[in-house]
């Protein structure tokens, strides 16, 4: 068999730099296997290219395509630390284009993307500067500037992303919420960042959106949800939040045709705040029951009329907290039970607003939105990955069919009458 044009020519190459493996530490023997390793790929590309080894010559009928023209000193920081070596140089094709070195590289696309990682996942510039320091050595080139221009990609990233297109999304549930944030030297009042939260029609999550204003009113809300619709995006079959008026009347506008559920706990934690610490204990467990304890929605509204009966002349202000808007509390019953857990609060989100927290903390105050805002995308993004899919079989989407083209009749089954009557 014969041997390929690289085996013959590898016997040629030049051997490396010998190395005094008794003093060198592990990461110098890496780095000269590295630098040995790179500059015989590059010379390999070469003669793969050429289709003839190294001083072999050209026959009269061979196309040319280029003849090697030395070599040049190169350098390219790697987490193992900087490699300097000798690149060979291809003259005579303009059109050749080397996979392994690219012109004016500086590092590897992958090194970037784990700076990058590193940073969103909570080192600040400078640490991470000194981190990677550490480990490849005081020749790495990585100023705080270097580790700023790097993660200018998730800027950008989050540039393309708030603009795209969401008509094709084919979204089953959305969380919307927002967190407060510190942002900008010059503010002592903290910023509201808007998130809409995905779960697909094929079980996947998604974000969807990030949006920032002063507070979370109506026109704040409507400005975030109406961006969305803009965008293409078809109306959900149910929307999570809490209970801020503003959110609420945003969903209602622009969603028409979608159900609304209002977070269970914090409407269990809005009436725990109308009765006295000492009966916690007792109150707690029968509103539990109410949106927690039950396996139907019959048996919810059972235990929730025994609730108004029992408390409505003891604590009038926590039964009319728990009254109001309760129908849209219930929604949830009317979905698969595999999902309840997961769409009657909007823990999802409150789980993701702790990680952003963690972030930012590291942070304090961000000089800039945009900023800001990209690195909790990122964030959020990272959050969405790790979460287990939803169940998306036959039965749910038989289920979801019905919820859409049958809304009124399953809204009827919320109505409280009994409730209106003792109230």
């Amino acid at each position: 068999m014969k041997k390929s044009i690289i085996e013959k020519s590898s016997a040629k190459l030049p051997v490396p730099e010998t190395l005094n493996l008794g003093s060198a530490s592990l990461m110098e023997i890496l780095r000269h296997g590295a630098t040995s390793l790179l500059k015989t790929a590059i010379e390999q590309e070469i003669t793969e290219h050429l289709g003839r080894a190294r001083y072999a010559h050209s026959e009269p009928s061979d196309e040319s395509k280029g003849y090697r023209n030395g070599h040049r000193e190169a350098r390219i920081d790697t987490p193992s630390g900087t490699l300097v070596y000798d690149r060979q140089r291809l003259s005579g094709d303009p059109e050749f284009k080397s996979k392994v070195h690219r012109p004016h590289m500086r590092r590897p696309e992958e090194f970037d993307a784990a700076v990058a990682e590193m940073y969103v996942s909570g080192v600040s510039t400078r640490k991470v500067k000194k981190a990677l320091r550490a480990v490849a050595g005081e020749s790495l080139r990585m100023s705080r500037s270097t580790v700023s221009r790097i993660t200018e990609s998730l800027r950008e990233d989050f540039r393309k992303w708030k603009k795209r297109d969401l008509s094709d999304l084919k979204v089953a549930y959305v969380f919307v919420d927002a967190i407060r944030i510190g942002m900008r030297f010059e503010r002592t009042r903290k910023q509201a960042v808007l998130v809409a939260y995905a779960t697909l029609e094929d079980g996947g999550f998604e974000t969807i959106s990030i949006g920032l204003g002063n507070e979370e009113s109506l026109d704040v809300w409507g400005s975030f949800i109406a961006d969305l619709k803009l965008r293409g995006l078809k109306d959900p079959i149910l929307v999570i939040s809490d209970g801020n008026p503003g959110v609420i009347s945003a969903i209602e506008r622009h969603f028409p045709s979608s159900y609304r559920q209002r977070c269970v706990k914090h409407k269990v934690d809005n009436v725990m705040d109308s009765v006295p610490k000492e009966k916690h204990a007792e109150i707690r467990p029968k509103l539990y029951r109410i949106f927690f304890g039950s396996t139907s929605l019959e048996q919810a509204k059972t235990a929730l009329e025994k609730f108004v009966r029992d408390y409505r002349k003891i604590y009038p202000q926590a039964v009319s907290r728990l009254l109001n808007d309760i129908n849209q509390a219930l929604t949830f019953y009317l979905f698969p039970s595999a999902h309840w857990r997961r769409i009657r609060t909007s823990n999802k989100l409150e789980r993701m607003n702790l990680e952003i927290r963690r972030r930012l903390n590291v942070i304090g105050r961000h000089p800039s939105e945009e900023g800001c805002l990209a690195l909790v995308y990122q964030t959020t993004k990272r959050h969405a990955e790790r979460q287990l899919a939803f169940g998306n079989g036959d039965l749910v989407q038989k289920l979801w069919a019905r919820l859409r083209t049958q809304k009124l009749e399953m809204i009827t089954q919320l109505e409280l009458s009994l409730v209106d009557q003792v109230a």
